[in-house]
């Protein structure tokens, strides 16, 4: 019997070929080397599509995704501009926004910004100064982790480039993509008088932005990736792919919190097995954590307990599969009557800055 997968998914491929009752095996891994190249999601030819809060005339959001970065033709309607009319009062609640909404969820990596930089309009004076760049997380948006960030309130200031690239920390899975801008380099700020408790502003300057570039590898559908557990959990005897024994052991206690946050029904510790990627049957982490306070409200005496738990490398990097028999006993606050639910689970965790972390689960 030969067990063979050969899966593409834009990170890496692995080749398994296994003899089962007999000693020959055969693992090819990293068959592309250097890794495949990165993939820019924000662009109108790829599905994507662009809105903003407001748009200065002829400089509308879909300029962002058109492929174009030149600053050249900015005249004729390249790009898009916005007011910064939030400066008026300080008021962060009207920062305006660009969005890009990718045609699918992406492991974003990198996200690159050109703002305006031509020889009539530079960067230094009339690009884009201070900004944040966030994601969707199901819920509400949050500031993406990046390499150069300056502190938690900008991805980048004081900037005088035309392009600014901004490497992602950790993982990032996401489908929505937001710029805020809040100064530019021909922002200027005068004082008119006092609204209530707060001075207001005559504000001159735009912000501009030629091209917001969004790049990473297409994520696995949740049939593509339940497919792909599966096939990894199938017990080909002699031929397992096996984890490092160091590894292996850092899942292990991953699922030890796990188990030990439903036993005395500590919800923190039980979520902090889970990554905030966490994406599975249409439910992301905040759904996670809402079930499990929910349960926490309902029952007591909860006992959970794993089981022939199997850990083995997922072909996707940096990710691993394990699969277990699972017991969760419990009591209805209500009537007190012991309940007990069992059978078979998989969870796929991804190692985040050396700590592993639940990213889906079947």
């Amino acid at each position: 019997m030969r067990f063979r997968v050969f899966s593409y998914f834009g990170i890496g491929i692995l080749l398994i070929t296994v003899t089962v009752g007999c000693q020959s095996k055969t693992f090819q891994s990293h068959l592309l080397e250097p890794p495949p190249e990165l993939i820019n999601f924000a662009l109108l030819s790829k599905g994507a599509t662009a809105e903003a809060s407001q748009s200065v005339e002829n400089h509308l959001p879909e300029e962002v995704i058109d492929g174009d970065t030149s600053s050249d033709t900015w005249a004729e309607g390249s790009g898009w501009g916005c007011s910064l009319e939030h400066l008026r009062t300080s008021d962060l609640n009207k920062r305006p926004y660009l969005q890009v909404n990718l045609a699918q969820r992406v492991d974003i990596r990198r996200i690159v910004m050109h703002t305006i930089n031509s020889e009539e309009f530079p960067a230094a004076k009339y690009g884009l100064k201070d900004y944040r760049i966030e994601y969707w997380h199901g819920t509400g948006w949050e500031q993406i982790l990046t390499g150069n960030m300056v502190d938690r309130q900008y991805t980048a200031r004081d900037n005088t480039k035309g392009v600014r690239t901004h490497d992602i920390q950790g993982r990032l899975v996401a489908q929505k993509i937001r710029l805020v801008p809040v100064s530019s380099n021909d922002t200027h700020r005068q004082y008119q008088y006092m609204g209530g408790r707060r001075p207001v502003y005559e504000v001159e300057g735009i912000a501009r932005v030629m091209e917001l570039e969004v790049w990473g590898y297409p994520v696995a559908t949740s049939q593509t990736a339940k497919k792909l557990a599966q096939a990894i959990a199938l017990q080909v005897e002699q031929g397992e792919v096996e984890m490092e024994k160091s590894e292996k052991q850092k899942i292990e206690a991953v699922l030890t919190q796990y188990e030990a946050g439903y036993d005395t029904a500590n919800l923190e510790q039980v979520m902090s097995a889970f990554s905030k990627t966490y994406s599975a049957n249409g439910r992301m982490y905040d759904d996670i954590y809402a079930k499990a306070s929910s349960f926490f409200n309902q029952y007591d005496q909860i006992n959970m307990t794993l089981a022939n738990i199997t850990i083995r490398q997922n072909i996707i990097d940096d990710t691993a599969v394990v699969t277990c028999f699972y017991t969760l006993q419990y009591t209805p606050k209500e009537n007190g009557k012991a309940q007990q639910n069992s059978g078979n689970i998989s969870f796929v965790l991804v190692n985040e800055a050396d700590a592993w972390r639940i990213v889906s689960a079947n």
